[in-house]
């Protein structure tokens, strides 16, 4: 990574932080706001905006070359029919409360944010469980890095992974990807052939379809039970919504 490139990450990530140190807790009032997304109940949304990093509208970088508008809408109709299979998985566990988390490898907010996720989990055991969606949207080095997230999963080794390319300052190809793949452990055969599967693509497919039903142009992403929340938020403000979820029954959808 060029020294310029470093120092605008650098600057944007000491920016976002300096946001969130402000007190938040005290500047939103007596509670968040929340407007119903009548067109996909139970869910609601943050009635305020999040930080987020965005490509343009349209989210390029993870269709195949076939993919069309009517194959997109088709998924889109897919996920929206089973809104909480597909972003929380099979089930739901009573008294946990579930988070999908929409993610790009290169955005800052997503690596503070994900401190925040770190922190909220560590304050609250076994409270909340995070769903993994990779979202990439700054061309293909960030597919390649979605896609290896993903297959990763197949061996138990997603979060591993994503943490230490969340540490590298740019993943920009294979060599690199599987060289950080190889030093924690992940057998990089496996991990090849499954970085190219149906499957793999499938996953991502399903992420993709599931931001355009939310409304998400950039990352991060969040649902935290019934609540949407586009773009990151203060500490302060993350907690009281997931302290709100977890004192409400389970979304049904």
């Amino acid at each position: 990574m060029k020294r310029r490139d470093v120092l605008v990450v650098g600057g944007l990530v000491a920016l976002v932080y300096g946001l969130r140190a402000l007190p938040w807790d005290r500047l939103v009032g007596s509670g968040p706001e929340f407007v119903e997304i009548t067109e996909l109940p139970p869910f609601r949304r943050l009635a305020v905006q999040g930080q987020s990093s965005g490509a343009g509208a349209a989210l390029l970088g993870i269709d195949r070359a076939s993919d069309d508008a009517d194959a997109r809408r088709t998924r889109a109709a897919a996920v929206r029919a089973e809104m909480c299979l597909a972003l929380f998985g099979a089930e739901i566990e009573p008294g946990v409360v579930p988070i999908a988390y929409f993610s790009e490898f290169r955005c800052p907010y997503c690596r503070a944010l994900e401190k925040d996720l770190d922190r909220l989990l560590a304050e609250r055991p076994g409270a909340f469980r995070i769903v993994q969606h990779e979202l990439p949207i700054f061309g293909p080095p960030s597919v390649l890095a979605a896609r290896a997230s993903v297959a990763a999963a197949r061996q138990g080794m997603q979060q591993e992974l994503r943490q230490r390319f969340m540490r590298t300052p740019l993943v920009a190809d294979e060599v690199s990807v599987y060289r950080v793949a190889s030093s924690i452990g992940i057998d990089t055969n496996r991990l090849a052939r499954d970085i190219g599967s149906p499957d793999v693509q499938e996953e991502l497919d399903t992420s993709r379809a599931l931001a355009d039903v939310l409304g998400f142009v950039g990352t991060p992403g969040l649902v935290i039970g019934r609540t949407v929340l586009n773009g990151a938020i203060p500490y302060a403000l993350l907690r009281r919504i997931a302290d709100d979820e977890k004192a409400r029954p389970a979304p049904m959808c």
